[in-house]
């Protein structure tokens, strides 16, 4: 699955990426916090994105590598 085109080409934030995929929660920490989850629950996933430098305390910006790695593990947050 290709991963949605990132605005301007930039990296995305964490914290928007985890709000897509969690739009109930009451804050964007407590997206982060499920998002985080997920990917520790999956762990292929997360073998994956360290061996592109990311760290799971300190992750404030994907790249498109690890934003394209995450869609891919854990599906499309907006199906169609």
């Amino acid at each position: 699955m290709k991963p949605k085109t990132l605005v301007n080409g930039k990296t995305d934030s964490f914290s928007e990426l985890a709000g897509m995929y969690f739009p109930g929660c009451s804050t964007p920490k407590n997206a982060v916090r499920s998002l985080q989850r997920s990917i520790k629950r999956c762990t292929n996933l997360a073998t994956a994105l360290v061996e592109t430098g990311y760290q799971p305390y300190n992750h404030r910006w994907l790249s498109p590598k690890q934003y394209g790695l995450i869609i891919e593990n854990l599906g499309d947050p907006f199906p169609e």
